[in-house]
């Protein structure tokens, strides 16, 4: 009956379309009841991934319920625009489901169902409300290392600066030439005289060759240097994804640079997209790339250890 329960009330106020970033932030209930929801800061955890740390009015104290991962759900099943975010946490005696969708004008709505599966006798209950920004800190998690607003963004990276135009690097071939052979006991896909992948797995070479032809790939190119190449069909990166392929998505609002440990990485969320060792010039060359062309999802042929990596823009 909760499932059912809370599928109902996802489903009863019609949600305005969002992107995952109209959610970030800290919020705050104005319409405080006992029990219920005060606070709740969502930050970015990568593509469509959040986290959300919620506090609950315990008078005269606020409750810390703790950080969980969010779901988020988008209208139908072809769709990219998130509907709506669902995270549950649980306390032991207290169990609360919550789906926040945006309201349209800045605010979020949050729907709650809370149960008592510890068998103290207490009834379950529903709670609706609307959530207004604000610039109440609160603990804030791991993932949201500057509060909003400020000029930094997810990890430290700039969030919005404007970075200059890449400057890059191609070497053109002709599709049309492109060969999978056999040469010193490597698989080489090559087009005339450039290797262009090469590898001891001949299922692997073939992919790339399959890759290069489905996407009609003409040119190597490179921001950061020979050892971080990328692919593109005359000035354009595809936007459709071959089926098959081993793509990660990740959201253009939240990918940064970041120092981990002694090297520079291009990451989002929990996942890293490069690595250039000490070199932060070259992380931000590639960090330039990916916000000038809008590039939204990163591809591999042969991971763990792929021969070619490939970029594309929905």
């Amino acid at each position: 009956m909760l499932r059912a329960g809370l599928i109902a009330l996802a489903f009863c106020t019609a949600a305005a379309h969002a992107e995952i970033k109209d959610f970030y932030g800290h919020w705050e209930n104005t319409a405080r009841d006992a029990g219920g929801l005060t606070h709740v800061v969502i930050s970015p955890d990568g593509g469509n991934r959040v986290n959300l740390r919620a506090y609950g009015d315990c008078h005269p104290i606020e409750c810390n319920w703790g950080l969980v991962p969010g779901r988020s759900y988008t209208a139908d099943p072809r769709s990219k625009v998130v509907d709506s975010i669902l995270a549950v946490f649980n306390a032991g005696f207290a169990r609360r489901q919550i789906v926040f969708r945006t309201a349209g004008d800045g605010r979020l709505q949050f729907e709650m169902l809370t149960e008592f599966p510890d068998g103290s006798g207490h009834r379950d209950f529903a709670v609706r409300g609307t959530l207004k920004q604000t610039t109440w800190a609160g603990p804030i998690s791991e993932n949201w290392e500057r509060p909003a607003g400020t000029g930094t963004g997810w990890g430290g990276g700039a969030r919005s600066g404007a970075l200059p135009k890449p400057k890059e690097v191609c070497a053109t071939f002709d599709p049309s030439s492109v060969r999978t052979v056999q040469q010193n006991g490597k698989w080489r896909v090559t087009a005339g005289t450039q290797t262009l992948a090469e590898s001891g797995d001949k299922r692997v070479a073939l992919t790339a060759e399959a890759t290069i032809r489905y996407y009609r790939f003409d040119r190597r190119c490179s921001v950061s240097g020979p050892a971080n190449t990328y692919w593109k069909q005359g000035s354009d990166f595809p936007q459709q994804t071959m089926g098959g392929a081993d793509c990660l998505a990740f959201n253009l609002t939240t990918v940064h640079i970041a120092r981990i440990g002694r090297d520079w990485k291009v990451v989002d969320g929990a996942n890293w997209l490069a690595e250039f060792g000490e070199d932060k010039n070259k992380a931000n060359a590639l960090l330039s790339l990916i916000r000038f062309y809008r590039l939204d999802t990163q591809c591999f042929v042969g991971r763990p250890d792929p021969v070619m990596v490939y970029w594309l823009s929905h």
